[in-house]
C-alpha cells in the first residue's frame, strides 16, 4: 500500500496568459528549497487540495491556497487578477498504476467539489471519470473521490464508533495528519491537526491503530460494536417498559415487578403483576376481568321492558346514588392524600437541591483548602446553621467534635443518595395514587351517567326496552374487551423483555470472550516503534528530558513521559524533534512490518523554532536512508542552498532549488 507523488502542476490564468509551476517528484527524499514567501507552502498545500483533504486542516469549506491561486498573482511587482486557476496532481500506487486528478481552484464552469480523474493502469489502459469531494458520501459512494482514492491505494476504510454510539467511516482526513505536517499549526504539537469534528470516538487512537495495522484495532471495533448494541437494547427495553406503563395507565391499572433496566446477569425477568383499583382496594387484573364477564352473563340472561325492570331500576337508582356518595367521599380523601404526596415530593425535591448545593460548597471548600487557601478556612469558621443558613447566636455550639470536611462530604453524599431513593419511592406512590384518583373520577362519572339513564328510563313508556340496561351492558362489554386486550399485550411484552434479556446475556458473553491485552504481533510492532522513536530523539539532540524516559503509550499510541502526554515541559524546538521522531518512527515501523501506511511523509518547513542545524542534518540523513529503502519523503524548506547542499553531501536525495528572490509561480 503505497502513495507516491509523481507530478504537481499549478495553473492560474490572468489577462489571457498562464502562470504556474510544474514539480516532478522522485522516489526517496525530495527537497523543495526556496526563499520564504516564494510559494513552497502553496505547493505543499496544493497536494492536499488536489486530493480533497483540506478537511484535515479545518472543517470550513475554504480553499487552503494563497491569493496567488484564488485572487491575484504578483508578477514583476504588479498584482494581476486571477481569472481561472486549477491544480493537477499525478500519484502512483504499489501496482504501478497512476491516477491524475485535476481540481478547480477558481472557475466559472467547474465547481470546487468536482475532481476530474484519469487512471493509467500498468497495462496501458486508460479510464476517465469525474468524482465529487467534500460532500456527504465522498468516502462511501462510487462517485465519491475518497472512495476511489482509498480503492486506488488498496485501503479498505473501516467503520468506527462515533460519540453518539453510531458507526461511521474512518475518513482519510483522520489518517493524513500522520503523513503531512503543514507549516502554520502542524508543528505546535503532536497530531495538532487531527480533525475531531467528525465526532469519531478516540479518533487519533483509531487512526494510529489502522495505520499500524494493529490487531487491537479489530478487537476495539468489535468491542465498540458489542457495547453499542448493548446500549441500543437497553434503550429498547426502556421503551417497551414505558409503552406498557402508558397502556396500563390509560386503563386505570398499575404494573408492578417491571424493572426500568434489564437484568445485569442471567436472563430471568420478574413476573409482571397488574392490579386495578376498586374503591379503596386493589384487585388483580384477572379478578376484574372475571367480575366483568359475570356481569355480562347476568345482563344477557335478562332482556326486559321498562315496566318489567321498574322495581329493579328503582332499587338500582338508590344503590347508584349511595355508591356515588361513597365514591365521592373516597375521591375526596384520595385527592387529599394525593395533594399530601405531591407536597412531600416537592419537599424532597427542594431538599435534594439544597443538599446538592451544600455538597458542592463543601467540595469547593475542600478544593480551596488543598490549594492552600486561608480564605476558605475563615468562611468555614463562621457560625451558620448548615440546614437553614442562618447565623447562630454567639456561644451556640452544635458539637464540640465537628466532622472534617471529608466526613461532611461523605455524609452529605449519603444523604443525597438516601433522599433520591426516597424520591424514587414517592414517585411510584404518586403514580399509583394518580391512577386511583383517575379511576375514582371515572367511576364517579359512570355512576352519574347511570343515575341519569335510570331516571330517564323510569319516565319512559313501560313497553319500551330498558335503555339503562342496554347502555350498562355496552359499557361493560367495552371495558372487558379493553382489559382482555391489555392482558394479552402484557403477556407479549413479557416475552419481548425475556427475548431482550437473552440477547443481552449473549452480548455480555461475547464481550467477555474478547481477548484482553496486546497480541504478540502488536507487542513486537509497538516495541519497534518505541525503539525507533527514542533512537531518533538521541540522534536529533533532544534535551528537555532523557530520551530513554519517553515511550509510546499502549493506550493512545502517542509519546508519553511517566504516563503523561508530552506538553509544556518541552521546549518548542524539542517538540519539533518529537514530531520528526514520532512520524518517521511510524513510517519505519510500517517499512518493517505489514501495515496500512502509504510510505509517504511530507514536512512543510521542518526546521521550525530555529532547530539546531546538526539536528536538521541528522533528520535529513535519517529521511534519506528511509527514502532509499522505499519511502517517499518530501521536505519544503527555506534553508540556504549552500548550507543545505553541505548537509546533504552524503545523503541520497532529489533537490529542487529555486533562485533567491524568485517565485515558484511564474509566467509560462
Amino acid at each position: 500500500m503505497t502513495l507516491h507523488l509523481r507530478h504537481l502542476q499549478l495553473r492560474a490564468v490572468s489577462s489571457g496568459r498562464e502562470y504556474g509551476a510544474d514539480i516532478e517528484f522522485a522516489d526517496g527524499l525530495n527537497i523543495i528549497r526556496a526563499d520564504n514567501s516564494s510559494g513552497k507552502s502553496t505547493c505543499m498545500q496544493a497536494v492536499i487540495y488536489a486530493l480533497g483533504l483540506e478537511g484535515m486542516l479545518s472543517p470550513r469549506r475554504v480553499v487552503p491556497l494563497p491569493h496567488a491561486m484564488t485572487d491575484s498573482i504578483e508578477i514583476a511587482g504588479s498584482d494581476l487578477p486571477v481569472e481561472e486557476s486549477w491544480v493537477t496532481l499525478e500519484i502512483e500506487n504499489a501496482s504501478g498504476d497512476r491516477l491524475q486528478v485535476r481540481r478547480a481552484v477558481k472557475s466559472a464552469s467547474a465547481n470546487q467539489a468536482l475532481i476530474q480523474a484519469s487512471r493509467y493502469s500498468a497495462d496501458s489502459t486508460v479510464s476517465r471519470r469525474d468524482y465529487f469531494v467534500r460532500r456527504a458520501g465522498a468516502a462511501q459512494r462510487e462517485a465519491g473521490f475518497h472512495f476511489e482514492l482509498a480503492r486506488f491505494l488498496g485501503w479498505r476504510l473501516p467503520n468506527v464508533t462515533r460519540n453518539d454510539g453510531s458507526e461511521g467511516t474512518l475518513y482519510l482526513e483522520c489518517l493524513f495528519p500522520y503523513f503531512f505536517v503543514e507549516q502554520k499549526h502542524g508543528w505546535s504539537g503532536i497530531q495538532a491537526r487531527i480533525p475531531t469534528y467528525f465526532q469519531i470516538r478516540d479518533v487519533s487512537k483509531r487512526s494510529a491503530e489502522y495505520i499500524l495495522g494493529l490487531d487491537a484495532y479489530d478487537v476495539v471495533l468489535r468491542r465498540q460494536r458489542i457495547e453499542a448494541a448493548a446500549g441500543i437494547m437497553r434503550t429498547e427495553w426502556r421503551q417497551v417498559v414505558d409503552r406498557l406503563r402508558f397502556s396500563a395507565r390509560s386503563r386505570g391499572a398499575v404494573v408492578t415487578g417491571l424493572a426500568d433496566q434489564p437484568p445485569t446477569a442471567g436472563v430471568e425477568v420478574a413476573e409482571l403483576v397488574v392490579v386495578m383499583p376498586r374503591g379503596e382496594t386493589w384487585v388483580p387484573l384477572d379478578e376484574e376481568i372475571s367480575l366483568l364477564r359475570s356481569q355480562i352473563h347476568e345482563f344477557r340472561g335478562r332482556e326486559r321492558t321498562v315496566g318489567q325492570a321498574a322495581p329493579d331500576l328503582e332499587q338500582r337508582l338508590a344503590e347508584a346514588e349511595a355508591q356515588l356518595t361513597a365514591v365521592s367521599a373516597v375521591l375526596t380523601e384520595s385527592l387529599k392524600k394525593l395533594e399530601e404526596t405531591q407536597a412531600r415530593r416537592n419537599s424532597l425535591e427542594l431538599r435534594v437541591v439544597s443538599l446538592t448545593e451544600d455538597l458542592q460548597r463543601h467540595r469547593d471548600a475542600a478544593l480551596l483548602r488543598r490549594l492552600g487557601s486561608t480564605e476558605s478556612l475563615s468562611h468555614a469558621s463562621v457560625p451558620r446553621c448548615p440546614t437553614c443558613e442562618q447565623d447562630l447566636p454567639d456561644g451556640f455550639e452544635i458539637t464540640r467534635n465537628p466532622m472534617t470536611e471529608e466526613q461532611n462530604i461523605a455524609f452529605i453524599e449519603q444523604e443525597v443518595r438516601t433522599y433520591r431513593a426516597m424520591q424514587s419511592d414517592i414517585e411510584r406512590v404518586l403514580e399509583a395514587e394518580e391512577i386511583q384518583v383517575a379511576r375514582l373520577r371515572e367511576e364517579s362519572g359512570r355512576l352519574r351517567r347511570t343515575i341519569r339513564t335510570i331516571k330517564d328510563s323510569l319516565v319512559a313508556p313501560e313497553s319500551l326496552p330498558s335503555a339503562e340496561e342496554a347502555a350498562e351492558q355496552l359499557r361493560i362489554d367495552e371495558r372487558l374487551e379493553s382489559l382482555v386486550t391489555f392482558r394479552d399485550e402484557t403477556m407479549l411484552t413479557l416475552e419481548e423483555l425475556r427475548d431482550r434479556a437473552t440477547r443481552l446475556a449473549e452480548n455480555r458473553a461475547a464481550l467477555a470472550d474478547l481477548s484482553e491485552g496486546e497480541s504478540q504481533r502488536d507487542q513486537v510492532k509497538l516495541a519497534y516503534l518505541g525503539h525507533s522513536f527514542v533512537d531518533q530523539l538521541r540522534a536529533y539532540g533532544f534535551s528537555s528530558l532523557e530520551p530513554e524516559s519517553l515511550e509510546i503509550s499502549r493506550e493512545t499510541y502517542r509519546p508519553i513521559h511517566e504516563g503523561f502526554d508530552l506538553g509544556f515541559d518541552l521546549s518548542a524546538s524539542d517538540m519539533v524533534r518529537v514530531i520528526w521522531s514520532y512520524l518517521l518512527a511510524i513510517l519505519e515501523t510500517s517499512r518493517k512490518f505489514a501495515t496500512n501506511h502509504p510510505m509517504l511523509l511530507m514536512f512543510d518547513e521542518p526546521r521550525q523554532q530555529e532547530t539546531n542545524r546538526l539536528s536538521f542534518q541528522a533528520l535529513l540523513e535519517r529521511a534519506g536512508r528511509d527514502g532509499a529503502e522505499g519511502a517517499q519523503i518530501v521536505f519544503a524548506t527555506s534553508e540556504e542552498e549552500h548550507s543545505l547542499t553541505a548537509m546533504l553531501e552524503n545523503t541520497p536525495h532529489t533537490l529542487l532549488s529555486f533562485p533567491r528572490g524568485s517565485k515558484i509561480l511564474r509566467a509560462l
